[in-house]
């Protein structure tokens, strides 16, 4: 008689912010390296064990999607506080839970703000290489200079910090807003739109508090703004460290090539870090090697579209990620396009090297991002108000909408829908919230119009024989 099969309950996963859909083997292999790297900084600061080594078992793609063990992850957060758990959640990227914000603590802890106020301007250096060097060391200095993130702690307590100034203005200022976010903004730039947001807040705070508690939220502020400072600048020494793995994988990769154990450098893309090192050690042997080369060209997908669903209200609730409100005609934008100016623009991701592109924008829109992105912080410096959607559409973010983006409340509003645009409805008067740039710009007559749904866009498919390796990061 055949015994049952075992009944196992599904895992349940975390997702993760600030990363594409349908990652190549290569881009998972160096997210893998620096999320166990960053797991590893953080469990040693606060003193937890990893007996079982869960943190090398924590990240997988569900849905061509990056996600974290949640199980792996509480086990390995279990001594920890709620808050202190959630400064690890937003520190390692993890997207927060659909729904309204939860009421902070009534007051900072004590312990906690001396945690996060001190802080690290902490910039990891890639290994030096030397000319003699074989090119399997500079890959796996490359490696061990991305996972070794000390700077890890810095968004640690950029997060709990950031909780603890959002406590203060819930419950001394009485705002349910973005106020905490407003005295963050403005912090790479000299004057301008976010330097006036933050000096509007702090005067705010100034007038409404008195004593001690002037005192305080005035300490938290500054704690606050030195830790995200140092922040964007963890941010940028991990784009270094990682063009530096991605630089080595390719040299790496010409050198297996020209001995033949791969068809071309670009089939790089099809291998993690770790296993080009280790054929370039010899510990892999070239027929392993093409065959994995092989069987992830053929399994790859392209990335799926973002979902939609249909929603009644013309409400839909985001997360906030830099204060403000616009109101402007929908722009769904794919990189390389111009972006009219004024508008409200729509897009799956902000990396450092679209930000040029996206200077005419009104608002930024984004499927996937966090409040400590490299986005959000960027955003926040320029004073540009800045949602996430949480990865989900409403189907009414159609290009050619007039909406209204709430940065403040965190909702995005729908107040024309397309179809009404292009039935010849007139475009709205100069909006009484529109931030001086009056009313949305209409595509000029020989611009294309996008048609349908923004996730309708067709994705880039893969193609079965690469001739070059494109290297998604900003040029040097």
């Amino acid at each position: 008689m055949t015994a049952p099969a075992p009944i196992r309950t599904p895992a349940r996963w975390l997702p993760l912010e600030d990363h594409p859909a349908a990652l190549s083997p290569l881009d998972v292999g160096i997210v893998r390296v620096g999320l166990e790297g960053r797991v590893r900084a953080l469990l040693h600061a606060l003193h937890l064990p990893d007996t079982d080594s869960l943190s090398t078992r924590l990240l997988t793609q569900q849905g061509g999607r990056l996600a974290v063990h949640a199980a792996h992850l509480d086990t390995l957060t279990a001594a920890l506080s709620a808050e202190q758990i959630l400064a690890v959640h937003v520190a390692l990227g993890i997207a927060a839970d659909a729904g309204p914000p939860a009421v902070p603590s009534a007051r900072p802890r004590p312990e906690f703000i001396q945690q996060a106020a001190p802080g690290t301007r902490s910039v990891a250096q890639p290994g030096v290489s030397r000319p003699a060097d074989s090119p399997a060391t500079v890959l796996a200095r490359a490696i061990v200079a991305h996972a070794d993130d000390l700077g890890v702690l810095t968004a640690y307590n950029a997060a709990l910090v950031t909780e603890a100034l959002r406590g203060v203005t819930w419950h001394w200022l009485e705002q349910r807003s973005a106020l905490h976010l407003e005295l963050l903004c403005g912090l790479d730039t000299v004057g301008g739109a976010g330097a006036d947001l933050a000096s509007a807040a702090m005067h705010q705070v100034q007038s409404t508090l008195s004593g001690g508690r002037r005192s305080a939220a005035r300490g938290l502020i500054d704690a606050a703004r030195t830790q995200h400072a140092a922040l964007a600048a963890h941010h940028a020494a991990q784009r270094q460290t990682r063009r530096a793995v991605i630089r080595a994988s390719v040299q790496v990769a010409s050198v297996l090539s020209r001995a033949g154990w791969l068809n071309r450098p670009a089939d790089a893309r099809w291998l993690t870090p770790t296993e080009l090192r280790d054929a370039l050690d010899g510990t892999l042997d070239p027929a392993t090697l093409r065959g994995l080369t092989q069987l992830r060209r053929f399994q790859h997908a392209p990335p799926p579209p973002t979902p939609t669903w249909t929603l009644v209200d013309r409400q839909y609730g985001v997360v906030p990620l830099s204060p403000g409100v616009r109101d402007g005609e929908l722009h769904v934008w794919i990189p390389g396009q111009p972006v009219p100016g004024g508008s409200i623009v729509l897009c799956e991701e902000a990396r450092p090297w679209h930000r040029a592109q996206l200077a005419e924008a009104a608002a930024v829109i984004l499927d996937r991002a966090g409040p400590l992105s490299s986005a959000a912080l960027h955003e926040r410096g320029a004073g540009r108000p800045a949602v996430s959607l949480r990865g989900r559409r409403p189907e009414w973010l159609q290009p050619g909408a007039y909406v209204r983006v709430n940065a403040h409340q965190g909702t995005v509003t729908l107040l024309r829908r397309a179809d009404d645009a292009l039935a010849g409805a007139s475009t709205p008067a100069e909006s009484p919230v529109a931030g001086g740039h009056g009313p949305a710009t209409a595509h000029p007559a020989d611009e294309v119009v996008l048609a349908g749904p923004p996730a309708a866009v067709p994705a880039r498919a893969v193609p079965s024989e690469l001739t070059a390796i494109s290297l998604d990061f900003d040029p040097v």
